[in-house]
């Protein structure tokens, strides 16, 4: 099977198929996969639409169309947050 591995990573995983870390190279590429897949699920999603809610306010910030942030707006921000948070726990 073609890998695409370098050449190091390669070696580094012969190596520890010969120590008997893993029976073959398939197992040891599915544990890895299966390792990277559990540390990018505590990744939080961002949905593209949010993503671009950010973009364009980095536009408009840029283009000088913002103000500063009153004591107000931040606890603003910061209920939502708590509101998304909890949702997103399983809240109601």
């Amino acid at each position: 099977m073609a890998n695409g591995l370098s050449p190091q990573n390669e070696q580094f995983l012969n190596r520890a198929i010969a120590e008997g870390l893993f029976p073959s190279t398939e197992a040891a590429l599915d544990a890895a996969v299966s390792a990277l897949r559990e540390q990018s699920e505590a990744i939080p999603f961002v949905p593209a639409e949010h993503a671009a809610l950010v973009d364009a306010a980095i536009e408009a910030a840029n283009a000088g169309q913002s103000r500063e942030m009153t004591a107000a707006d931040w606890e603003s921000l910061r209920q939502k947050v708590r509101s998304v948070a909890h949702r997103n726990s399983g809240g109601a």
